[in-house]
């Protein structure tokens, strides 16, 4: 999961606390992917469990107490709302695999605006025009804030790490609006056909001898 692993990185460089965690996932990716609290602590109890981090007291803390070294009885000292995590040697050893291990498949293509594309009938065209050209300006307006972030790569490491990722999700959108434009072509030149009116139901015998008898009178 890439978010327990990029807790792991963040807690390699320096030990901290969940909610310093939270704010610094989000200083690298906050464009793109935020993260609420619970998540972030849920994720560190699994990691805690797992041995791959320990709680200790915040730094600068007159009591340097820490989970790893004092057990279960030094743990009950720290105060859960003011602890910070710090990586254990198990973790740091999960860390380095997952950044050296290949990505297992393609990223899947579950993007909502296929499936409603796949499901529409014909007569649903207009209404999926709409839909698309609205998505055609998100997509556009965020595209334009992108190009703003990448105008100018940045000189250090972590700023050009930073302007990667914003990269990738610029060149991710422009792909997106190559295709909403192909949608919006390729339907535009089929209209739906227009719907043709409900048959005349079917008299019964008895109706239509009803009629004829109403004529002859």
């Amino acid at each position: 999961m890439p978010v327990k692993h990029a807790l792991l990185a963040l807690l390699a460089e320096r030990d901290l606390t969940g909610y310093e965690l939270k704010l610094r996932f989000e200083r690298v990716l906050g464009e793109f992917w935020q993260l609420n609290s619970g998540q972030v602590y849920s994720t560190l109890d699994r990691l805690r469990r797992a041995g791959m981090v320990a709680r200790c007291s915040p730094q600068g803390s007159t009591s340097a107490v820490h989970e790893a070294d004092g057990g279960a009885a030094n743990a009950a000292d720290i105060d859960p709302a003011r602890a910070a995590f710090s990586i254990r040697p198990r973790g740091r050893h999960a860390l380095e695999q997952w950044l050296a291990a290949p990505v297992g498949r393609l990223r899947p293509v579950r993007d909502p605006l296929f499936v409603k594309l796949a499901f529409s009938g014909p007569e649903h065209v207009p209404v999926v025009l709409r839909t698309f050209a609205q998505e055609t300006r998100r997509y556009r307006e965020a595209t334009e804030t992108l190009q703003a972030l990448v105008a100018r790569a940045p000189m250090s490491h972590s700023g050009r790490v930073r302007w990667l990722v914003a990269e990738a999700a610029r060149l991710t959108y422009e792909a997106q609006l190559g295709w909403l434009d192909c949608v919006q072509r390729t339907l535009g030149q089929h209209p739906a056909p227009p719907r043709r009116a409900d048959p005349r139901p079917l008299r019964s015998p008895a109706h239509r001898a009803a009629e004829g008898r109403g004529a002859l009178a």
